[in-house]
């Protein structure tokens, strides 16, 4: 099996993982509906100690919404991102950040691909700027699959325009 098809199966089965895991916690996520400045709350509830041998518990951290066909951050981006670090650096037994790139429906598959990688990294970037180790990070580039909103809207667009960071824990 080559390395492309390998990364194309991880990516899979991660990505529908964290589809069926985060179906709910799309819709609760701080931002998402109400266009308020989106930032991780205080009374998160961190796993801890409780967790069993072998399961793993993950926090939806706020998305990081960007413009149409841009990979640059803006300032609600960066802002997001400033809570997003703090949240990360402030709790040592994180075992994984995932950062998931995501585009709308506008412009060819190959193109948006392309794009929510760009997205994801320069997500990654940042956090790694703020002392997050880069080691913890894993990124996923969607493109215009796994939309959270419908694409035929302005709004809906702009929603799906996004980079979504998880931050795991497990018990092994």
């Amino acid at each position: 099996m080559s390395a492309m098809t390998k990364k194309i199966i991880k990516q899979f089965v991660f990505s529908t993982a964290m589809a069926l895991s985060s179906h709910c916690a799309i819709a609760t996520t701080p931002g998402l509906w109400d266009g308020t400045a989106a930032t991780p709350p205080e009374t998160l509830d961190v796993p801890g100690a409780e967790l069993q041998d072998g399961s793993f518990e993950y926090v939806s951290l706020s998305p990081v919404y960007f413009d149409s066909n841009k990979a640059t951050l803006t300032r609600e981006g960066q802002r997001a991102l400033d809570a997003a670090s703090e949240y990360l650096l402030k709790y040592n037994n994180i075992k994984r950040i995932l950062i998931d790139g995501h585009t709308d429906n506008k412009g060819s598959i190959n193109y948006n691909n392309q794009l929510s990688e760009r997205r994801a990294k320069i997500v990654r970037n940042y956090l790694t700027v703020k002392g997050i180790d880069p080691s913890l990070i894993n990124l996923s580039s969607m493109g215009e699959h796994k939309p959270v909103d419908q694409n035929w809207s302005h709004d809906g667009r702009r929603r799906n325009r996004h980079v979504s960071i998880y931050a795991l824990y497990w018990n092994r």
